[in-house]
């Protein structure tokens, strides 16, 4: 694995970690919906994971891959 796959993952670990943060002290989908600052964070890192996962090397997705 390159180190550019492994700071990759590093970040998708941290918005995976922030997300949990933001959410976890909410009951319900309709207090958190209605948070605006802790919804806006949580949708910044999800696209923060996907921009990750876009960048992983080919070579990483194709090592990966479960069968």
């Amino acid at each position: 694995m390159s180190i550019k796959d492994t700071h990759r993952l590093e970040s998708i670990l941290e918005a995976i970690s922030k997300i949990s943060k933001y959410t976890g002290r909410f009951q319900n989908q309709d207090d958190f919906y209605n948070n605006e600052e802790a919804f806006d964070a949580s949708l910044m890192n999800f696209i923060i994971i996907g921009e990750m996962v876009s960048k992983l090397s080919d070579d990483f997705k194709k090592h990966s891959q479960q069968n």
